[in-house]
C-alpha cells in the first residue's frame, strides 16, 4: 500500500468511528474514539485494515498520553494579571505581532 492509499484508508477509518458514534448519540472524546476503534480492530476480518486500525490506536493513544493539557483559564489570568484587560479576546499564541514594515499593496 503506498502513502496516499494509507492516508486515505485512516482518513476513512477514523471517520467510520467518528460517524458511529454520533449516530449513537454518544460522547465525541479521545476515550471513546478509542474504544470505537478497538471495537472494529477487534470485528475486522481484512488484514489491511487490521493494520491501519492498530497503527491508528497506537498513534492516538501516543498523542493522547504524552500531550500536555491547556488550561485556558490560567492562561487568560496570566495574560490579565493587572486585571486592566476587560476584552474577552486574549492572545494564544503569545503577544508578539508581526512586523509590519514591508508593504505589499
Amino acid at each position: 500500500m503506498n502513502r496516499s492509499e494509507h492516508e486515505r484508508l485512516t482518513d476513512e477509518l477514523i471517520g467510520e468511528a467518528t460517524l458511529s458514534l454520533l449516530q449513537e448519540h454518544g460522547p465525541i472524546s479521545i476515550k471513546a474514539l478509542l474504544e470505537r476503534l478497538s471495537a472494529m480492530l477487534a470485528a475486522e476480518g481484512d488484514g489491511e485494515r487490521r493494520s491501519v486500525l492498530a497503527q491508528i490506536i497506537l498513534e492516538i493513544s501516543s498523542d493522547s498520553n504524552g500531550a500536555p493539557s491547556r488550561n485556558a483559564e490560567s492562561e487568560q489570568q496570566a495574560w490579565d494579571k493587572d486585571g486592566l484587560n476587560s476584552s474577552n479576546v486574549y492572545p494564544l499564541f503569545g503577544t508578539s505581532q508581526q512586523s509590519r514594515s514591508s508593504k505589499k499593496h
